[in-house]
């Protein structure tokens, strides 16, 4: 079955557009953040380009990490899927049936991207609520693209293989995003007093707990580079934390590294099970959509490349 120049094209132009919005959304927020700061005569440093609200709610969660944690990161995932979408409007992906269901997907995923844009440029207390509420919605809308484009069940030719991996990345910083957010919600609404000598114990218990959800589900979607993200995370909260707030700090630490151990071993073979099954080429994509007729020693030829994880599973 086709996949409509129209609606692929238009996917990729969507997604641009909110990836613009947000970051114009963002620019615009940073600019108003050193504004006020350069006019405050204290001279006082300030760690985030964000509104005040929010800012004030960061110095509170203590798993909040540090700023370059978040720029280095969605630079990544926004310039990856941007690739992505470029590769899956081409000409060439008409009959790619794991773009073709992953379409639904990235339109609600990009809608909730501007949607986020929108509030969390915003400097009230309803927008941090807001902007958390619409990334916990997006982390299942998230897993549901990550599913539909076979990650972890289907091994593809490249570009492919390689143009995916930013959406593992999306996947697990919206995870981890997911569980940050938790907190600023809770401290908005009155939810959580802040209590040093409490909070800091809390704090590091919920970075273990979140090291052991990650490792988890990316075991489940066979998908090592989902846990890629989590490093960045740790390490951005070590960097905040390691003199504030020691006991954090040095957990996310130890996290970071644990997972950089994983992940030296994982990452090499790009998943932690063989998969489902194997894509030989871009014909047999076609041929799975059921647009192009091939003869039988064809046919034969992807028989044997599908039995390839059955056999190797006989023998374990």
């Amino acid at each position: 079955m086709k996949n409509s120049s129209f609606w692929r094209i238009a996917t990729a132009v969507f997604a641009v557009g909110s990836i613009i919005y947000t970051s114009v959304s963002s620019a615009q927020s940073r600019k108003e953040s050193r504004d006020r700061h350069e006019a405050d005569q204290s001279g006082s440093e300030y760690e985030y380009d964000v509104p005040v609200e929010y800012e004030e709610v960061f110095e509170k969660n203590q798993i909040v990490p540090a700023g370059w944690a978040f720029g280095t990161v969605w630079s990544t995932i926004y310039s990856g899927l941007g690739a992505l979408l470029i590769h899956q409007a081409l000409p060439s992906q008409e009959h790619n049936p794991r773009y073709q269901n992953a379409q639904p997907w990235w339109w609600a995923s990009w809608v909730c991207n501007a949607i986020f844009g929108r509030f969390f440029s915003q400097n009230d207390p309803q927008s941090i609520v807001i902007s958390d509420i619409v990334t916990k919605i997006n982390l299942p809308i998230a897993i549901g693209l990550h599913q539909s484009l076979e990650i972890g069940k289907t091994d593809v030719p490249a570009p492919e293989k390689y143009l995916r991996i930013p959406v593992s990345l999306y996947a697990g910083w919206l995870t981890a995003a997911t569980v940050v957010g938790t907190p600023n919600t809770l401290l908005t609404l009155g939810a959580w007093t802040p209590e040093e000598e409490n909070d800091e114990p809390i704090s590091a218990g919920i970075l273990v707990a979140t090291a052991g959800a990650g490792y988890f589900i990316a075991r489940r979607l066979n998908d090592p580079w989902y846990m890629l993200p989590f490093v960045a995370g740790f390490g951005g909260i070590a960097t905040r934390q390691w003199e504030k707030e020691p006991i954090v700090g040095r957990t996310a630490a130890a996290l970071a590294i644990a997972y950089a151990g994983l992940l030296a071993y994982w990452l090499p073979q790009g998943k932690f099970h063989e998969y489902d099954h194997y894509v030989v080429n871009e014909v047999e994509a076609e041929v799975l959509a059921g647009s192009v007729e091939i003869d039988e020693p064809h046919q034969a030829g992807i028989a044997r490349e599908r039995m390839k994880p059955i056999e190797a599973e006989g023998l374990d």
